[in-house]
């Protein structure tokens, strides 16, 4: 477990977000298409009135690629796409 560091909250981002805390959720992604391996990166904007662990953060940003994956006809070619990383890139405090 990580302890977050919260910075202040830039104004694009205070605009876009109506909760107190917002996060950028880096999501990697292992693909393949007809034996060609590559790897895709997924952004997730995760905001909440509440602070949210690293657990939780993860288990949103999960929740949200696995519906991009199911949904979106991006992936529809691919033979398979799985989660291979997370990396937690902001995390702002709209009362800094």
């Amino acid at each position: 477990m990580i302890d977050l560091k919260y910075y202040p909250m830039p104004d694009h981002i205070r605009k876009q977000c109506n909760q107190h805390f917002s996060y950028t959720v880096i999501v990697n992604l292992f693909t393949s298409r007809d034996e060609i391996k590559d790897y895709i990166n997924k952004n997730v904007k995760i905001d909440s009135d509440e602070k949210l662990s690293e657990d939780e953060l993860i288990r949103r940003a999960a929740d949200v690629v696995d519906g991009l994956v199911e949904t979106n006809a991006e992936f529809k070619d691919y033979d398979s796409v799985q989660v291979s990383g997370f990396t937690i890139a902001n995390a702002y405090n709209k009362e800094l």
